[in-house]
């Protein structure tokens, strides 16, 4: 039986093992023991460059969001085929693993046996080394800031 997860939350850090599998974080994983499907896509946020782990709603929402821009049919079509290029379908096995292909890995930074940064962003999440891990929190400091001062708990 297969189960999606849509609630990802929080931040992790995990080690790759030899082989470049990894332990999804266990509040991230299916309650029930099964496996669910993911789409790594190559990715970067303000030149930084990252895994982006959606499951296949999300994936499905993004290309949805483009078949609804209004932009020229020709930038839609091939919009939505760099998706399909830039993305590896992989699955969360059993145990709460997932195998990073070896090209996603070297192009992002990560080795095996190092370590990495999960980072929850709701309904995906993201993968990325430590050193790439605090650049971006650098960057997301202003978001943060901003957020702080526009917030009210009640």
């Amino acid at each position: 039986m297969s189960a999606q997860r849509s609630n990802f939350e929080g931040e992790y850090e995990h080690k790759l093992d030899k082989k470049l599998r990894v332990s999804v974080p266990s509040l991230w994983r299916p309650s029930a023991g099964g496996s669910f499907g993911l789409r790594l896509l190559k990715w970067e946020l303000s030149g930084i460059p990252i895994i982006k782990a959606l499951t296949e709603e999300a994936f499905d929402a993004a290309l949805e969001s483009i078949q609804n821009a209004d932009l020229p049919a020709g930038v839609k079509s091939r919009q939505k085929a760099a998706l399909h290029t830039h993305n590896q379908p992989v699955s969360v096995n059993e145990q709460g693993k997932i195998l990073i292909p070896k090209k996603f890995a070297e192009e992002r930074g990560l080795t095996a046996e190092g370590n990495i940064h999960f980072l929850g962003r709701g309904n995906y999440f993201e993968i990325i080394t430590p050193n790439h891990y605090e650049a971006l929190m650098a960057s997301e400091q202003d978001v943060l800031s901003s957020l702080y001062d526009t917030l009210d708990f009640g």
